[in-house]
């Protein structure tokens, strides 16, 4: 039976009830949750979940373990699993969990569970009669202070007839927030950053114009009104506003580690006075490579040196122990080259404004040595990348480069993540998806360690679903060279209307091979009906997936000449795909629609709601 406390936290009643549920899916038996004064003192084995009488007898202080940390005890007749927790909702990632991390730890280990996606389906939990725990006893902390894959939930399009209805929504919403979890996201304290200096204009603009970047025209702040704009980061009085800012909002009684908002705002660093430029060293020689002419970097001064001076400046400034946060980005992306030396109480985020995968051999390691040089800084670093965020919902796979670069960060210090973001694609690219996830939990695996996992559950279809996104990861590959091409042609933003290009990049004979590959997994299951509906997950992703790549060839923005009967014919068909299909969970319609609403010649039926 499970133990807890008498009255338990909700975090230790959540870990106890995912425990009970996954058992019960292993074995077939449901195991009994009693408060520790009622415990039946006829069962002998008992897993303590969570701080108790009990546990601490055993000598495990829960308040003197670090924050997320768990332990991990299996000794005789008895398993203990009982970390530092909040009192919050256990699904909010502010909520510290370690008894749940050490729940989904044993669960990992011990009964062999793997989240694959989110929902019962992608929960795959071996069948056994028997579950050993192994003994052990370890303390265990997440590895990165902040794991942090975005939801992307928050898309909105002008266009909801193409996203979900709300109950749908709801649904992949919730189960998305117990995936995260099961993975492990979540954060040991709340740090805060972002463009930091979006309303100073205005608000300062009239008073301080001197804080604000100094143009070529001679005008201080935005070119034009409502514009965006960077600021004069050299001026030292702009310096200690930011810290006298920080410095009044900050309780005296705060506990949490303090961190210092200092990112740019969403804009190259442009400020051409004569101080903030006496900062700048010298660009590095390949410093616009790997950068397509009409990108925004074309053109742009090398302005990294006087941001870093920008971040020590505030950090000198700030009380002992306060950490500055800025990003690495756009024309500040590369390392200093000046030889400035920054600390650990610098935290850069690495956010690339190129670089998209696939990339090629020369460009990936260009990108993995961006993130080495700002750690010979001496700056800690924090991953920031929109990568995600391509690829639309084509079975567009970048597995293995991703993980290669994942570990080269993790030995190279990173220290927290926070990719933007997921956007929930699970039939067509689940293998990039599961593995961004599962290497925050073990980021010592390899990809094809990873990989072996996520298809071990399509059972006898194993390897046949293997070859499937080995294909479509050779494709991705493959095409490298045509999908920047065609981005550029067509104008099309990797993140933001990749559906201008869905057409292009995938034309109808691509799908052919793996629609067979699909076809041989399913012949290969058996009597499996688990793995077997995995596999027609997939196949209704990949249906999806060809039925926008058609879509796109008539409504694209770029090349459309539809009248509006074929506009209606391709949305009637497409909307009533979704609206079939919205609860099988094999991907992010409004996400989506947010893209589609950005690529597409569309009508105003799709303006409807999605509700019926």
């Amino acid at each position: 039976m499970i133990v807890t406390a008498d009255h338990p936290s909700r975090v230790v009643r959540y870990a106890s009830e995912e425990l009970v549920s996954h058992v019960e899916k292993a074995t077939g038996l449901r195991l009994e949750i009693h408060a520790e004064s009622e415990a039946n003192a006829a069962l002998p084995t008992r897993i303590y979940i969570g701080d108790s009488h009990a546990v601490r007898e055993a000598g495990i202080n829960v308040g003197k373990l670090a924050a997320e940390a768990f332990v991990l005890r299996v000794k005789d007749d008895a398993v203990f699993i009982a970390g530092n927790d909040g009192g919050g909702d256990p699904l909010d990632a502010d909520t510290l969990a370690g008894t749940l991390w050490g729940v989904y730890e044993w669960l990992d280990r011990d009964v062999g569970v793997r989240w694959l996606w989110p929902g019962e389906l992608g929960t795959h939990v071996p069948r056994t009669k028997t579950v050993v725990a192994k003994t052990c006893d370890e303390t265990i902390s997440p590895r990165l202070f902040q794991r942090r894959l975005r939801a992307g939930t928050g898309f909105i399009s002008e266009h909801p007839a193409l996203g979900f209805t709300s109950a749908a929504f709801k649904q992949f919403s919730d189960e998305q927030s117990v995936y995260l979890r099961r993975h492990r996201m979540g954060r040991s304290y709340p740090v805060s950053y972002g463009h930091a200096f979006t309303d100073w204009w205005e608000k300062d603009g009239k008073a301080h114009p001197e804080w604000f970047q100094l143009l070529e025209s001679g005008k201080r702040g935005p070119n034009k009104k409502n514009g965006r704009f960077s600021m004069c980061v050299s001026n030292t009085d702009f310096q200690h506003e930011i810290v006298a800012r920080w410095t009044a909002k900050r309780s005296p009684n705060a506990s949490t580690p303090g961190f210092i908002n200092a990112c740019e705002n969403d804009i190259l660093g442009l400020c051409t006075c004569e101080k903030c430029r006496a900062l700048d060293g010298a660009a590095p020689g390949d410093y616009l490579k790997f950068y397509p002419p009409t990108s925004k970097m074309a053109g742009s001064r090398f302005v990294s040196d006087r941001y870093a001076r920008f971040w020590l400046g505030i950090q000198q400034q700030a009380p002992q122990g306060v950490t500055v946060v800025g990003y690495a980005y756009f024309n500040y992306f590369q390392a200093p080259t000046s030889g400035i030396k920054l600390n650990p109480n610098i935290l850069i985020g690495y956010c690339p404004s190129a670089g998209w995968f696939p990339r090629s051999a020369e460009e990936h390691a260009w990108m993995k040595q961006q993130w080495a040089d700002w750690r010979g800084t001496g700056a800690r670093l924090f991953m920031r990348s929109n990568h995600l965020l391509d690829g639309y919902c084509m079975p567009f796979i970048f597995a293995h480069q991703f993980a290669d670069e994942f570990h080269h960060a993790m030995e190279k210090g990173m220290v927290a993540t926070d990719y933007d973001s997921l956007t929930g694609h699970w039939a067509t690219q689940g293998p990039n998806l599961y593995t961004v996830a599962r290497l925050h939990v073990r980021p010592e695996a390899s990809a094809d360690e990873v990989l072996a996992e996520y298809y071990a559950a399509f059972g006898g279809a194993a390897d046949a679903v293997k070859r499937y996104f080995g294909y479509w990861e050779s494709y991705t590959t493959g095409n490298r060279e045509k999908i920047n091409q065609t981005m550029e042609t067509l104008q099309a933003s990797r993140w933001r209307s990749w559906g201008k290009a869905a057409y292009v990049l995938y034309p109808p004979d691509c799908f052919t091979p793996a629609e067979k590959l699909l076809e041989q997994a399913l012949s290969a299951i058996g009597n499996d009906a688990e793995a077997a509906a995995r596999v027609k997950f997939l196949q209704l992703g990949l249906q999806h997936a060809r039925l926008c790549a058609r879509v796109s060839a008539v409504l694209t923005l770029v090349t459309s000449t539809a009248d509006k009967n074929e506009i209606k014919d391709a949305l009637d068909e497409l909307i009533a795909f979704r609206r079939a299909n919205e609860r099988s969970g094999i991907g992010n319609f409004n996400h989506l629609a947010w893209v589609e609403d950005l690529s597409w010649k569309l009508s105003e039926e799709a303006r409807r709601t999605a509700d019926p």
